[in-house]
């Protein structure tokens, strides 16, 4: 409930999806530090070593660190796409065409290049897979978006 207002059951199911990615990614990385932890003592290496390879990692983002946050922001970013969808469905349902539009890197997933600029209604766009939906290479890390065809905007969208 937020200011006295019920949310909508959409909404529900994407903050409990949302909350289950970053526990999820909060239980894996409380694993994998316990476990580099045991092996480095395992292997004989005294507590202030330990500490001291364990910050390394964490100031560099090495593989412990590095893999929580990447889990972490890709539980967010995927949040806040299903919201996305779920507002824009509401706004437009299937009343408009919409056009797959890349947003993001230069770098685009196999599947994505494919539809970049690629115009469908939105019923279509959800049998064949929304952006951010899981169904390309790129999974939740994917930044694409379906944009009303009546809004003039590059195919293409780089962000520096």
């Amino acid at each position: 409930m937020a200011n006295g207002k019920k949310i909508s059951k959409e909404l529900e199911k994407i903050l409990e999806f949302t909350s289950k990615r970053l526990s999820d990614a909060t239980e894996t990385f409380t694993q994998e530090l316990r476990r580099e932890i045991r092996a480095l003592k395992q292997a004989g290496i005294g507590e202030r070593e330990v500490f001291r390879i364990i910050s390394a990692d964490f100031d560099r983002r090495g593989p412990i660190f590095g893999r929580f946050v990447n889990n972490v922001k890709r539980g967010i970013v995927s949040g806040v796409m299903q919201a996305y969808r779920v507002g824009q469905d509401r706004i437009y349902g299937d009343s408009v065409r919409m056009k797959w539009v890349s947003v993001g890197s230069p770098r685009i997933c196999i599947d994505c290049k494919e539809r970049i600029g690629r115009i469908k209604t939105w019923n279509e766009w959800e049998s064949v897979g929304l952006p951010a939906s899981g169904f390309s290479v790129c999974k939740g890390y994917c930044y694409c978006q379906l944009i009303p065809t009546n809004i003039q905007v590059d195919d293409k969208v780089i962000i520096k």
